[in-house]
């Protein structure tokens, strides 16, 4: 609420209380006439006794005019006595206050006054009656028989008998609204004048006739007066005038211009006045009209000189950087909102080829820009229009054709209104810059393409290694079936020992070929170091032969019992330090050190591994390269094969399990290599069992009770299937998740194989439902199954609550194995009652017909998946050629329909069986099109993709048929 509408509302409000105070002037008079006329009858009726009877119809009469007049009344009229007494009391008292006549009369009327207040009203009564005034007016607070108050305006007057107060009647009003009224003009008067008081602008006010009614002190100290702002309401402003223009740089003028504002009546905002001593103001003439009536004008001061003096700076700035800008390699163009150029700074010019002139009132965005790249300038347009700025890269069409990229900060140009009218853009040369990141971008690629091809090569080269590897391990366990002598056993345990860590580490090289982010996993477990380390020196002493060379170990006393770590990463770490030392060191010894070297905590503790040789040593300016890449120190005389690759791999195991190494050489005395590892100590005792035997073994009391086989892929059901008839299982097999929860929910399990991509409900979901739900199979271990290498689906499935992993394709005794680690055991289970349930079945030589090059089947998987047993291979591929081959037929409405989701659900069901069958070629051009249909799916690229399959899986169809043919002639 202004100024103006509070002064409005206080003039009103005074009329209106003065009409009611009039008002009830005049009917208190009334109500007194009647009063007095009613107690003139009563004296008259004393006096003339003798009149009474003749009198009564007349008194009756005026009793009930009265009576109808003063309950008519809307006010409470009452009486009572000079000492305070009510005596009378109209029934409107009632409905003003709550109270009956009969519970208001006989009480002091002090009784109904708010505390605060009863003092002064009694003393203001007691003037009343002792100065004898005839009338008086008083408002005061009363409590309403509810508790609440109630503000009361009321006249009283005195009646006298013979000069005597015989008692007071009142008038009293019910004025509650109105002083919430005045209580909220009062705030609303209070804050208004405390803000203007208040505020850091000088504020003057006057009325219609230019007296100053409010003033505050910022404005005394604007204008350098010394005084209280109180003493100048009232003042004539336009005598002051005179006063108080020398203050201005231009007294005259500015008399002139406030007679002027005053006269047209007219709004005027941040006008710029300038003062004598050199400051600068800022003023604003607000003229006050209320119901189209002038009743006075607000004037605003505030002193900008500050602000005044930074836009004279920033002016004269950029006028000075517009001159440097224009001296820079820096090129700077002015555009309107419509992208019409209205200035071109010359070294912008310079930069497009194009003259001034040539580029004035042409649109900047059609002359300049490829149309490819319209919608960034749309968007920077956007920003502009509200006022931000931004930088970005752009490329521009010099006169001549030739494109020139350039790095662009761009800023709106606002006018003194603050509008925005255009834009500025300061345009940097990147044309070399974006030459060099091109060159650089195709030599990454170049690089990518061979990290992939070294990835390619390694995993090729792993899985060659893998397949005589394979065939090493399983003789070694085969001679233990010999008898061989002790002697013999500790060479087979030594030569099983290493083929196994190799076999293990090579299939961690080849999963990191295949994952992105690929590592080695850590994996503690309890080992005996002692016995490793014993291990690894006849290993070495065997490897020595007769040569003068001894392999000494000498372990702390502190060191004994069962440590929890990872062996086969440590033992990969010996063999990669000792074969190094043995290569080099020719005679003399190798000693092997491990000490404790401190406790990390009650059940950890950091041990120090030292391998020092009396070998060739390394030169100072050489030893700092052993532990990198591909980096190889060759002696002279001294050729010895390697990749350069096993210290750098043995440096990234001995930081991945939290430990460090270092070197120490001196030339033609030898080398010592220092590592530490920390490992937690354990409590159990390893037993070393005898030599175990190569066959796999069972009776009929070692069960894992009931199984449940979750796959969806008919040829992996029928292939487990064959797998646990064999080994006389019970078990049962369900196609997807939602039945494997049905499942669970109607019977006890004991162990669950599940799949984890399938249609309705996949693994995850499954094992999620079946822990989630109170069954008897809530805890029962649930194995994955997948096609997958990656790593992350491993994490996944046992975030989910899975027990273990088993990646697909498995063999037989992979899966025996993982029946084995959750097997039920009986009481009557010993492990010489074993049969054999691995028999090693030999085929007949593939004819050279069949070993062709244009052969599609691959007879080496084939081998390692059935293991013989032809029976089964000819099931499983009768399945295929039935069941499983019509379905890829599937794969072309879903490219056609560019159903990507449902392309890759159904590459990841089929992509199993082309193994089965040996069609390891078709097998990575599925696996292919499944990644690709994840991976930014293109339609083109995947429907080559898939008619590519299908066209080789028709040519194999045939061969197929040939090979169940040539199986099933072998039954």
């Amino acid at each position: 609420m202004n100024t103006n509408e509070i002064e409005l509302l206080k003039k009103k409000l005074e009329r209106e209380r003065a009409a009611r105070i009039q008002a009830e002037t005049i009917l208190e008079e009334k109500a007194m006439e009647l009063f007095e006329s009613n107690q003139n009858l009563i004296r008259l009726n004393q006096r003339l006794e003798v009149q009474i009877n003749e009198k009564v119809s007349e008194l009756s009469k005026s009793e009930i005019r009265y009576k109808q007049l003063i309950e008519s009344v809307q006010d409470i009229i009452y009486k009572i006595s000079p000492d305070g007494f009510f005596t009378f009391v109209n029934p409107i008292v009632e409905q003003r206050l709550g109270y009956l006549e009969s519970e208001i009369v006989g009480r002091h009327f002090t009784e109904l006054v708010l505390p605060d207040h009863r003092e002064n009203l009694v003393n203001f009564y007691l003037d009343m009656i002792q100065s004898k005034k005839e009338s008086t007016y008083n408002e005061f607070p009363v409590f309403h028989k509810d508790g609440h108050i109630v503000w009361i305006g009321q006249t009283v007057r005195l009646m006298l008998e013979k000069g005597e107060i015989s008692e007071l009647v009142a008038v009293a009003r019910d004025i509650t609204d109105r002083k919430s009224t005045e209580e909220v003009l009062k705030s609303t008067q209070i804050r208004l004048s405390t803000l203007i008081t208040n505020m850091q602008s000088g504020i003057l006010v006057e009325d219609e006739n230019r007296k100053i009614i409010l003033v505050n002190e910022f404005l005394c100290d604007i204008l350098g007066l010394k005084v209280n702002p109180d003493t100048l309401i009232g003042i004539d402003c336009e005598n002051t005038l005179q006063d108080l223009k020398t203050f201005f740089k231009e007294p005259e003028e500015f008399v002139a211009t406030v007679n002027k504002l005053v006269e047209e009546q007219k709004l005027v905002v941040n006008e710029k006045i300038h003062t004598a001593n050199g400051r600068v103001l800022e003023r604003d003439y607000i003229p006050i009209f209320i119901d189209n009536h002038y009743t006075g004008h607000l004037w605003r001061y505030n002193d900008v000189t500050d602000i005044h003096n930074a836009q004279e700076t920033i002016r004269k700035s950029e006028e000075k950087y517009r001159g440097i800008m224009n001296n820079m390699e820096l090129g700077l163009l002015e555009v309107d909102n419509d992208q019409t150029i209205i200035r071109a700074y010359d070294k912008f010019c310079k930069m497009v080829g194009y003259s001034e002139a040539e580029l004035l009132g042409k649109n900047a965005m059609r002359l300049f820009l490829p149309e490819e790249f319209t919608k960034i300038i749309e968007e920077q347009q956007n920003l502009r229009k509200i006022g931000g700025s931004s930088s970005y890269e752009l490329p521009i069409l010099k006169k001549d054709g030739e494109i020139l990229w350039t790095l662009i900060s761009g800023a709106p140009i606002i006018d003194e209104h603050g509008v925005t009218v255009g834009s500025i853009g300061i345009h940097y040369d990147l044309t070399e810059r974006k030459t060099l990141e091109q060159e650089l971008s195709l030599a990454k690629q170049i690089a990518e393409d061979a990290r992939q091809a070294e990835k390619q090569f390694l995993a090729n080269m792993s899985h060659e290694i893998r397949t005589p590897l394979n065939a090493i391990i399983g003789m070694a366990h085969l001679l233990f079936d010999t008898h061989p002598t002790s002697q013999q056993v500790e060479y087979l345990e030594i030569l099983r020992s290493s083929a196994d860590f190799l076999h293990s580490l090579i299939s961690d090289l080849l999963d990191m070929a295949k994952i992105e982010a690929g590592k080695i996993e850590v994996n503690h477990k309890e080992f005996d170091l002692v016995g490793l380390l014993k291990t690894v020196q006849k290993v070495f002493e065997i490897k020595i032969g007769n040569r003068p060379l001894d392999v000494n170990v000498m372990i702390d006393s502190k060191i004994q019992g069962t440590y929890i770590g990872d062996d086969l990463l440590l033992n990969q770490i010996l063999l990669n330090i000792i074969g190094n030392a043995e290569k080099f060191t020719e005679k003399g010894e190798i000693n092997i050190t491990v000490r404790q070297l401190k406790e990390i905590s009650k059940d950890e503790v950091m041990l120090e591994f030292q391998i020092a040789d009396s070998g060739i040593g390394i030169s100072p300016e050489k030893l700092e390269l052993i532990f990198q890449k591909f980096k190889q120190i060759n002696h002279q005389g001294h050729k010895h094969k390697g990749t350069g690759l096993g210290l750098a791999i043995t440096k990234e195991l001995i930081e991945l399990q939290g430990g460090d190494i270092h070197a120490t050489s001196e030339e033609g005395k030898g080398t010592t290599f220092i590592f530490s590892l920390p490992y937690k100590k354990s409590d159990n005792i390893i037993i070393t069992a005898p030599a175990p035997s190569s066959k796999l073994t069972e009776t009929k009391d070692f069960e894992n009770g009931h199984i449940l086989v979750v796959e969806d892929n008919l040829m992996n059901q029928k292939y487990i299937s064959s797998l646990l008839n064999k080994w006389n299982r019970h078990f049962t097999v369900v196609s997807d998740g939602r039945q494997a929860v049905e499942q669970t929910n109607k019977h006890k399990f004991d162990v669950i194989f599940m799949d984890l991509q399938m249609p309705h409900m996949d693994g995850y979901e499954a094992t999620i439902a079946i822990r989630s739900t109170k069954t008897p199979n809530q805890h029962i271990p649930i194995v994955a199954l997948t096609a997958s290498a990656m790593l992350d689906q491993k994490v996944k499935a046992m975030a989910v609550g899975m027990s273990d992993f088993l990646p697909k394709p498995f063999a037989p005794n992979q899966l025996f194995e993982m029946l084995q680690k959750y097997r039920k055991l009986s009481s009557h289970e010993t492990e010489d009652d074993f049969d054999e349930i691995k028999p090693i079945i030999t085929t007949e030589p593939k004819t050279q017909q069949e070993t062709a090059i244009d052969n599609p089947i691959d007879y080496e998987r084939l081998d390692e998946m059935y293991e013989g047993d032809i029976e089964y291979q000819a099931d499983m591929f009768d399945t295929f050629l039935s069941d499983v081959y019509p379905e890829f037929k599937d794969m072309t409405p879903l490219v056609e329909q560019q159903n990507f989701t449902e392309l890759k659900k159904l590459a990841h069901k089929l992509k199993p069986t082309l193994g089965m069958v040996g069609l390891t070629q078709l097998e990575k051009q599925i696996i292919e099109i499944e990644r690709r249909s994840l991976d930014k799916p293109d339609y083109y690229d995947l429907k080559a993709r898939v008619e590519q399959l299908l066209a080789g899986l028709g040519q194999s169809h045939t061969v197929l048929e040939k090979e169940l043919l040539r199986l099933q002639n072998l039954q």
